[in-house]
Formats: structure tokens, C-alpha cells, sequence
């Protein structure tokens, strides 16, 4: 579809025939006709996928990319009681964008992207990413042109230490500006160390925590899950140097398995106040009931979302067994209390000789 180079990376859009489809290319010309042959009739099971490649790495397709960016934005923005200013680092395609305009308690989104050519090249060559008009209250056809979202061009470290970096780090810039409820971060290459130096980079995460509101609610992608037989990212360390040096007071990680990266996909979530704990461990009930009171409707009637529901977050509220072995592989000698095989989250334990089974 398109290839070049912009100042920042190489992209690459193709559309291919979706392998794990088994589409042949007889049938897919087929469904372009109109002989009334069983594809012509369901042309929506031949379409082809687009896929999005930045310097080399898949980054997005247009069957994974739904599932991918569901995961991505509501399990945050249902954590958090009444989201109205939500900041997204990165995003370029606009689809995390799409998913934060669907709920009705948004009053201003703020996307901060370095790279404008590359943002106007999905405009351009993969507008389903962004397509709000289907949505009753966006008032865009494009979630760019919806007038509740802001888009800089801008490096988001610049952005965030500008505003909300300590009074030394702004060197006399102006006063921080409104807090956010939400910040996703939809920029990171999880193949590399950029986890990793995040939290190491004191100067930006204290400019990124300050600017929070105190329920505030931070989630961003973190790559591949670990197999069984791989140590994985260091989530310990992760949790560790987090929780010391910025202060989120809950952490959580969680994956996908569906975003057709072949693999699934992690998640993590930080919570600056504790108390949001309650909310992202509530029941699939009181999810959904509040989903259907917050996400927008749509001018065709069908839900505005694909696959996320109560029984989705539910299933998010616990993190894989691999992840669990990951956590708890620690150094010999060091213990973690959550990771002792009689620990219970969840209240004291007791012996089950302790309770009474008769009738």
C-alpha cells in the first residue's frame, strides 16, 4: 500500500491475504464479483488484512488491532470512576484514540506523537483505525477531527516534563496545566530495554506521576507474554523500582490472546491510589452494567465494542500462571509472602479441618 521513510522510522502498510483465514485467492476474487456465488454473497469473510510495519516490526493489523486496543484502553478507563481528561503517548494510528472517545465521561483527550507524517499516512491508508462515525456524540467522521481530542506533535517526554516536571526540570516554563484521570502509553517497542529504562528515568516518571490526579489510572503495553520456559520481563524488579521511586500504589498485569501477534500480549496497569483496587477487582456484573451506562451508542445499533465486556475484565483481574512463576522466580534465599503456596490475597486462611460439613 504505501512505503517510505519518515524522519523518525520506516513504515510500511501492506494488505495481504489473512493467513490464518486459509483465504485462497480464487475465493477472494470471487467475493470481488457479482455472480452470486457463496463469496460474492459474504464478501465480509474475504476481506483482506492490513498490516502496519515500523522499521520492520508488525505493529498493528487490522484483525488484531480491535482486540489489541480494547485490551489496551477499558480495562484502565473502567478502573478509573470518571475519566474526563485521558492523555495517550503515542497511538499513532489513531485506534487507541477510537476506543477512549467511546466512553461518555471523556471530556478531553490529549495524544501526544513525534512522528505527524506517519499519523497522516494511517489517515490516509488505514482510516478504519480511526473511525468515529459511527459513534452517536463523536462529532468527527475521523476520532482526529472528534473536538474533544487534541493532537501534538511532540517528543511526550519533552511534553510531560515541560508541564508537570518539577519546578528545577521545567527551568521557569509555565505552571502545570490540568491533571489527567488516565495515561496510556501506546509508544513503547516492547522488544527493546525501553521498559525497563522508563522506570529507570527518574526526571520523566516523576513528571509522568505528577501528572495524575491523585485516582489516577496508568497502563501501558509491555510486549510478549513469557512462556514457561523463558524468564521473561523482570516484573519484580519492574514492581520494585516503580513503587520506590515514583510511588504507584497498585500494580497489575494482565494479557491478550487474541491481537494475532501469534503470541499473547501483556499488559500492565498502575494505580496511584490503592483504594482503585475496589474497582478493578469488581464483579462482571457491575462491569457491564457499567459499560452500558458509559460507552456510546452507535448509529447502527450494534455495540460500540467488539469484544470487551464483564466476563473479559474478569478474566484480566488475574494474572496467568506464567506470569505468577515469573514473579515469584526470585533469587535463593529471597521470599515474597504472596508467592508462599498457603498465602491467600484475599483473607486469613484457614485449616480446612476447620469447617464443619455436615447437613
Amino acid at each position: 500500500v504505501v512505503s517510505l521513510k519518515t524522519k523518525y522510522q520506516n513504515v510500511e502498510i501492506v494488505e495481504i491475504l489473512p493467513k490464518f483465514h486459509s483465504i485462497s485467492h480464487i475465493s477472494y476474487v470471487k467475493s470481488l464479483s457479482n455472480d452470486e456465488s457463496y463469496e460474492s454473497l459474504n464478501k465480509e469473510l474475504y476481506r483482506t488484512d492490513k498490516q502496519v510495519f515500523l522499521d520492520g516490526d508488525l505493529q498493528s493489523s487490522l484483525y488484531g488491532e480491535v482486540p489489541y486496543h480494547e485490551a489496551m484502553v477499558h480495562p484502565a478507563m473502567m478502573t478509573h470512576p470518571n475519566p474526563k481528561r485521558v492523555a495517550i503517548i503515542g497511538g499513532g494510528e489513531g485506534a487507541t484514540l477510537r476506543e477512549v472517545l467511546k466512553h461518555n465521561t471523556v471530556e478531553e483527550v490529549v495524544m501526544v506523537d513525534i512522528d505527524e507524517e506517519f499519523i497522516n499516512l494511517c489517515r490516509a491508508h488505514i482510516p478504519e483505525w480511526s473511525d468515529c462515525s459511527d459513534l452517536i456524540g463523536s462529532s468527527g467522521g475521523s476520532c482526529f477531527d472528534d473536538e474533544r481530542a487534541r493532537v501534538y506533535f511532540q517528543d511526550a517526554f519533552k511534553y510531560f516534563i515541560d508541564r508537570f516536571g518539577d519546578e528545577s526540570e521545567r527551568n521557569g516554563k509555565p505552571e502545570k496545566e490540568e491533571l489527567f484521570d488516565v495515561i496510556i502509553m501506546d509508544a513503547c517497542d516492547p522488544m527493546n530495554e525501553f521498559v525497563e529504562n522508563l522506570f529507570k528515568n527518574s526526571v520523566f516518571i516523576h513528571s509522568f506521576y505528577n501528572a495524575m490526579t491523585e485516582d489516577g489510572v496508568f497502563v501501558t503495553q509491555i510486549g510478549r507474554s513469557p512462556k514457561g520456559d523463558e524468564g521473561g520481563i523482570d516484573l519484580t524488579g519492574v514492581f520494585k523500582s516503580a513503587a520506590k521511586d515514583v510511588g504507584f500504589e497498585s500494580m497489575h498485569i494482565y494479557d491478550e490472546g487474541h491481537t494475532l501477534f501469534y503470541i499473547p500480549w501483556s499488559y500492565l496497569v498502575a494505580l496511584k491510589n490503592a483504594s482503585m483496587r475496589n474497582r478493578w477487582y469488581r464483579s462482571p456484573a457491575e462491569i457491564e452494567k457499567e459499560l452500558q451506562q458509559r460507552i456510546l451508542k452507535t448509529h447502527s445499533g450494534k455495540s460500540a465494542l467488539a469484544n470487551f465486556d464483564g466476563s473479559t475484565m474478569f478474566d484480566y483481574q488475574i494474572p496467568s500462571r506464567v506470569y505468577e512463576s515469573v514473579y515469584c522466580r526470585l533469587p535463593l534465599g529471597e521470599t515474597l509472602e504472596e508467592c508462599d503456596r498457603h498465602y491467600s490475597g484475599f483473607g486469613p486462611n484457614s485449616n480446612l479441618g476447620s469447617f464443619d460439613l455436615s447437613n
